[in-house]
């Protein structure tokens, strides 16, 4: 939330994801969705694929889940990755155990996995969650393991109580007014920093070389009242720049190795793959090639906005004729990489 110039909060929120620099890539993701939709950010993560093609309020989860959809997961199984899709809590949700299979991931956990979990509010805590992916990591003696971890302690609603989550951040009486939850959620993401900080603390001792690759999902959905404090407007008087931040959320890239560190990057997930791929040495399909050239005309591309190579925020129809070209293309492979599958892509 930081984003935000006209928060007030008594401390910060990510005090140690703000000190990562050391063999760090960090800045700002743009989802395609924000206060819920958690699936689509995975699926454009996964597959490099955007949600911006897709009729407005669906999920590819629910409706173009195929077997043999390319994915991240594919590519690190076909050069000799254990792949493992961890989410604690239902395997109900959102098609997942259908999708991943489809994606090829070799094993898929949930919450039931979870030994004894420690739980914040009434969700596995990320405490919890990162000690399963350290009895994964240590599973492996060596072997590659790909891991994709969606947490769950931060879940909406933020009225739930307080269970073993301490009031860390307070906000001045107008704000807390205008949405008498968001306390909750900052304290939950003060949590959430203390815990990455643990996390990267075990990786940091690992023998094995160690690559963490951490978002956020989307923005919380807090009530209008309240982000129209932190924008000091209407929300329907934003521009498109103004409307792209309720759509931001921090990234970063880690490794327990010596890596050339950058600051305020600026993506969308559907290209956050690409990253991974490249910084974790794996071949790259003619796909993500395009998305590295795309990338550079159009760093950013969600349904609500698109953020040009020279920093501009538009709408999709303010784009030049050649940045139209450039996303006509990429509407075309993701046609042939979603819908039909029997084309190469």
């Amino acid at each position: 939330m930081s984003i935000y110039d006209k928060l007030q909060i008594n401390g910060e929120t990510l005090p140690f994801y703000n000190s990562l620099s050391e063999n760090t890539i960090k800045g700002w993701m743009y989802s395609p969705v924000t206060g819920g939709g958690t699936a689509s950010v995975e699926f454009e993560y996964l597959t490099g694929f955007s949600t911006i093609f897709q009729p407005p309020h669906t999920v590819a989860y629910q409706l173009y889940a195929e077997d043999g959809m390319p994915s991240l997961a594919a590519l690190a199984g076909s050069v000799g990755y254990d792949s493992t899709a961890f989410h604690p809590y239902k395997s109900s949700g959102w098609n997942r155990p259908i999708v991943y299979e489809d994606m090829r991931f070799d094993h898929q956990l949930y919450e039931e996995d979870v030994t004894a979990p420690y739980l914040i509010r009434r969700y596995v805590s990320d405490q919890s969650d990162y000690e399963t992916l350290y009895s994964i990591t240590d599973r492996a003696e060596g072997d590659p393991a790909f891991i994709f971890n969606v947490t769950m302690q931060n879940h909406s609603s933020y009225a739930q109580g307080w269970n073993n989550l301490e009031k860390t951040i307070t906000l001045p009486t107008e704000q807390r007014t205008a949405d008498t939850t968001a306390e909750q959620y900052l304290s939950l993401m003060r949590a959430s920093d203390d815990a990455l900080r643990d996390l990267i603390a075990h990786y940091e001792q690992s023998p094995e070389p160690t690559m963490i690759v951490f978002f956020g999902d989307h923005q919380p959905p807090l009530k209008n009242a309240f982000y129209e404090q932190l924008y000091g407007k209407p929300l329907d008087q934003r521009t498109t720049e103004e409307v792209l931040k309720q759509y931001a959320t921090p990234f970063f890239l880690w490794t327990n190795y010596d890596i050339q560190e950058r600051e305020d990057v600026v993506l969308s997930p559907n290209y956050l793959g690409v990253l991974t791929a490249k910084a974790a040495g794996l071949p790259l399909t003619g796909f993500m090639s395009f998305l590295s050239q795309l990338y550079e005309e159009l760093p950013v591309i969600t349904p609500v906005g698109i953020i040009t190579g020279d920093g501009q925020a538009v709408k999709r129809e303010e784009l030049t004729e050649e940045q139209q070209e450039w996303l006509m293309a990429y509407e075309t492979l993701n046609y042939c990489g979603i819908v039909d599958l029997d084309d190469e892509v």
